[in-house]
């Protein structure tokens, strides 16, 4: 076994014992966004009095801040913001460094990406719907720019007027759903409805109350789109019903619940749909909306999966799903308003540090989940960590991808509804271990943030493994990690240097000791910095 894997069993180890520290008493100012963390407070309390659950302290700065960091904007934040944050004495600064994200295009862009694969997830298994991600990805982040509304957006996406070649924005959607009619359908009630329909297609749903009618019924608002991924398209916008399963009988347009369209004057079919979708006085798009942002700032939802909503699929906290939903739809379907509330929490602020039994059923919330990142994150927090950057292969450009975001992709697809707590498989670790990016990203002539801090003469041993930390883990090296590491540095220092070439043998004997010395312990740090990439604690959101 190397010298680096032993490293990487020491720091993994101790990496995961997260110290925690209490809240600071913010006095938040009485608003709407406070009025609902409160809210959002009262409702977990409620149920750990109910199910005695013993919640986890507080989350210390630095474990908010790269958590925030890594909901919000997708990445770890870099050193200097890290050292700002932590150095920072304003009671406050929870909520306005939310507020910095919320305005940082990092905010836009990993916002973008989530709900691209949330709505095209076929791009992430075939190369043809891939090639129709960048258009809509790009779709969305001018939705995230202009901070556009929830409701707008989906009424966009589903009124979007298709015809001839066009393949660019909310067209690319249809496409990558081979625009049919039928798997449409199943993609927008899942998306903003919170229901899968699809299970009904061929024949009744076997545990929920969906049947056959109702989903070709709703499938019918789709019926006037024809085309394929990459031909000509045409939209006869007055359609409005479809054959049952191919049968002979027809079935009418109708809403899932039960209402029938009203087709007065020259209404658009789709038209119709998504004024009844995104409707405040919908019982499901509000509760769905707020539901999804609940995920993916706690990685589970209220109601789990976040389209699942059916009656044997009950919310953990229905009074809290309301409420949520409810000011969701007063605040116009803002984002923003939602995201500043959910971290305001109080239920946001715990720790992940598990310190009592009571915390295993996360159902309830005892402690913020362990979360796993997906592999565009984990690929962006390696660059960021390392300062590293590629040239992408041409093809690789016209896929909008990176060869790093290609490895990781392959190595932690999660395949799974939910991300908490994710189980990294061996093989995983071990291919992470010897991944060509971040081997040569931990090698000081190849890696911009190693030789800045190697060649950093304002630093001493102490300070450059505390820099290490900052960049990876976004957190000071707690004493008996510094002591250990500190140790291995220096007895890194009085070995010879291994393996020599009969080049470097030759030079080794004229070359003075304190040089040696000096070319060791930078080896040695070159391992932290490979060990620290390779702990559990940098590979997961907790």
């Amino acid at each position: 076994m190397s010298i680096r894997h032993l490293l990487w069993i020491i720091v993994t180890t101790t990496s995961m014992s997260l110290t925690a520290a209490p809240l600071r008493a913010d006095e938040a100012p009485s608003d709407d966004v406070a009025q609902l963390a409160a809210t959002i407070d009262r409702h977990i309390a409620a149920a750990w009095e109910t199910q005695g659950v013993v919640p986890a302290p507080q989350a210390d700065d630095a474990e908010f801040l790269r958590r925030t960091y890594l909901n919000i904007a997708g990445r770890i934040p870099p050193v200097s913001e890290v050292r700002e944050f932590l150095a920072d004495t304003d009671p406050n600064k929870r909520r306005q460094l939310v507020d910095r994200l919320l305005d940082h295009p990092g905010y836009v862009n990993h916002f973008a990406h989530t709900w691209r694969m949330l709505m095209i997830p076929e791009a992430d298994v075939d190369q043809q719907a891939q090639v129709l991600a960048p258009s809509f990805e790009g779709w969305l982040r001018d939705k995230f720019i202009d901070n556009t509304a929830y409701d707008e957006m989906a009424r966009e996406l589903i009124a979007c007027r298709i015809s001839g070649n066009e393949r660019e924005g909310a067209v690319a959607y249809y496409r990558a759903k081979e625009v049919k009619p039928e798997s449409v359908s199943s993609s927008i009630s899942r998306l903003f409805l919170g229901v899968q329909l699809d299970c009904a297609q061929c024949h009744n749903h076997p545990f929920a109350k969906w049947q056959q009618e109702e989903f070709w019924g709703f499938t019918a608002f789709f019926a006037g789109i024809e085309g394929d991924r990459f031909g000509s398209l045409s939209d006869d916008a007055t359609s409005r019903e479809i054959s049952l399963d191919g049968s002979q009988t027809l079935v009418q347009a109708r809403f899932i619940d039960e209402t029938s369209p009203d087709w007065s004057g020259e209404a658009r079919t789709r038209d119709v749909l998504a004024d009844w979708i995104t409707s405040k006085e919908n019982p499901y798009f509000a509760r769905t909306g707020a539901n999804r942002i609940w995920a993916h700032f706690f990685g589970v939802g209220l109601v789990d999966p976040p389209d699942g909503f059916d009656e044997s699929n009950p919310s953990t906290h229905p009074e809290l799903l309301d409420d949520l939903a409810r000011s969701f739809a007063t605040h116009d379907f803002d984002f923003k308003f939602l995201i500043r509330a959910i971290t305001a929490s109080k239920t946001y602020q715990l720790s992940s540090r598990r310190t009592d039994d009571s915390q295993d059923q996360q159902r309830w919330i005892g402690r913020m989940p362990v979360k796993g990142m997906s592999p565009r994150q984990l690929a962006d927090c390696l660059i960021q960590a390392t300062g590293g950057f590629e040239t992408s292969n041409p093809r690789n450009q016209l896929l909008g991808g990176r060869q790093v975001d290609t490895q990781i992709q392959a190595l932690f697809e999660n395949q799974r509804d939910s991300n908490v707590d994710p189980q990294s498989t061996i093989l995983q670790a071990l291919a992470l271990m010897n991944c060509q990016f971040i081997t040569q990203q931990t090698e000081s002539a190849s890696s911009n943030t190693l030789s800045a801090i190697l060649q950093s003469p304002f630093l001493d041993m102490d300070g450059k493994i505390e820099t290490l930390y900052l960049t990876t883990l976004s957190r000071q090296p707690r004493e008996a990690e510094l002591s250990r590491l500190r140790t291995y540095v220096e007895t890194k220092a009085e070995e010879p240097a291994p393996r020599l070439s009969f080049v470097e043998a030759a030079r080794s004997l004229i070359q003075p000791a304190a040089a040696k010395n000096n070319a060791n312990k930078e080896k040695a740090l070159a391992d932290i910095f490979w060990a620290l990439l390779n702990s559990s604690e940098f590979i997961f959101n907790h």
